[in-house]
């Protein structure tokens, strides 16, 4: 469960794709201190060698990131084709033509990009276009011998930002944690730019046993910046006269669209079967969340006991929790404000007033469906007002907060750590499914059920 803060943010890629229009008549190679940018100030630096020969063009990124990331494990990744040739993240290729290069690259995690730049008085600018030859970042790069960027500065600050805010103390006493503590030290000295240091940190932190550790690249945005326009994070279909499909890709900007459809669905009195879809949901924020639930609830709908550093407990404490004050908060600041200056909160959906969808309804998950989503498909479950249909949820949820460390360097790490209302702690557990099928299946067993009469 994320926190919404006015910032834009960029998950970077593992590698990316490029074409570029370009002035140069060099034949040598040419190393550029690199800037790659995705809009919003947000900016990853990495360093570039461009090298021309015979009408045809190469770019790549520094060599053995793998190594520098995965130290000795590299060898075997490059063995079992899990890590890209010679290490190399970004590698870029293509035809010169007169004072033109253009090329094409398919990059793992990203697809086909292009590059449309110029090599100039030492410097490299380009813009990289998507497939509709629109343009969604920049690269700036100026020649340069350096080829290292030192982080050695950002580790400190990394564990004082952890130490400070993370849910409980104990998270840092396990050997997991030491082990991290050591392996981001070292990594903050042998890497080369951001993108290891990206990639590093974050593979690191999917091995801890907790979730919602994960650095980013990030900056505050401007009072006055134009929002960036979203794709549509809701679904509608109807998949016969009696049955109602939506899809909810996030719980992150989908409040207007689920205001918006949702009494529509709950109006038409046709409608007995109603199949939400959460496979691939990462989750997001309160807003969406209570958005959904109250149309789809009749009663209260008890979420769970969010616990801060500020409470001293072990394991689940039901008597100890029950003392938590119930928050029905306005939005996703709010709730973070108070996890933020409290012990902790019980959170609940308060029975609503508007009309409900009283009919049946099936869920369907698979192991991508984490964070906001799990404390609702577990109450769905639990409370049987819905049949879960798929694969077993992410076991990803904690709430969390973004907090900057240095410049655009920012960390989403955990503030609050979550038990169900009858002691269920979900993250690093998840929910399991009513009916378990293959998440690619769920969709055609449910209507399966439908159509069978079973539900």
């Amino acid at each position: 469960m994320h926190s919404n803060t006015k910032m834009k943010s960029i998950v970077l890629p593992f590698a990316l794709i490029l074409a570029f229009n370009v002035s140069f008549a060099q034949k040598n190679a040419s190393h550029f201190k690199s800037e790659i940018d995705f809009g919003n100030g947000t900016a990853f630096s990495t360093f570039l060698d461009v090298t021309i020969a015979k009408d045809q063009f190469t770019i790549t990124s520094p060599k053995n990131a793998d190594v520098r990331i995965f130290g000795g494990k590299a060898k075997l990744g490059r063995m079992l084709g899990k890590s890209p040739k010679k290490g190399i993240i970004i590698t870029i290729s293509g035809q010169q033509k007169n004072d033109s290069l253009f090329g094409d690259s398919n990059i793992p995690m990203v697809g086909k990009l292009k590059f449309k730049g110029i090599i100039k008085n030492e410097t490299l600018s380009a813009a990289l276009l998507n497939e509709d030859g629109i343009a969604i970042g920049t690269i700036r790069g100026i020649s340069s011998t350096e080829n290292k960027i030192d982080y050695s500065y950002l580790y400190p600050m990394l564990l004082k930002t952890v130490q400070d805010n993370i849910y409980s103390p104990a998270a840092l006493q396990t050997q997991a944690w030491k082990k991290f503590e050591n392996d981001i030290k070292k990594l903050s000295t042998t890497v080369h730019d951001d993108i290891e240091m990206y990639f590093g940190f974050n593979i690191l932190a999917q091995q801890l046993p907790f979730s919602h550790l994960s650095l980013t690249i990030a900056q505050e945005a401007a009072d006055n910046e134009e929002t960036a326009i979203t794709p549509k994070s809701v679904v509608f279909e109807e998949k016969n006269s009696t049955t109602a499909y939506l899809q909810i890709k996030n719980f992150s900007n989908s409040t207007p669209e689920l205001a918006a459809t949702l009494p529509q669905i709950v109006a038409n009195s046709n409608y007995k079967n109603l199949i939400i879809d959460l496979r691939n949901n990462p989750g997001g924020g309160i807003e969406a969340a209570f958005e959904f639930a109250k149309h789809i609830t009749d009663s209260d709908m008890e979420v769970g006991y969010f616990l801060t550093h500020k409470l001293q407990y072990t394991g689940y404490q039901p008597e100890l929790f029950k003392t938590l004050p119930e928050l029905q908060p306005k939005g996703t600041k709010d709730f973070t404000d108070e996890l933020k200056a409290s012990p902790g909160v019980k959170l609940i959906f308060k029975k609503p007033t508007n009309p409900v969808f009283t009919g049946n309804i099936y869920v369907l998950t698979n192991g991508k469906t984490g964070s906001t989503c799990e404390p609702i498909v577990y109450a769905l479950k639990n409370s049987k007002r819905a049949t879960i249909i798929g694969e077993k949820t992410a076991g990803g949820m904690l709430a969390a907060s973004p907090f900057v460390v240095s410049g655009k360097y920012m960390l989403i790490l955990p503030i609050a750590d979550f038990y169900t209302y009858d002691g269920i702690r979900l993250d690093r557990v998840g929910v399991k499914p009513d009916m378990e099928v293959k998440s690619e299946e769920a969709l055609n067993k449910v209507l399966e059920v439908i159509n069978g009469g079973k539900s």
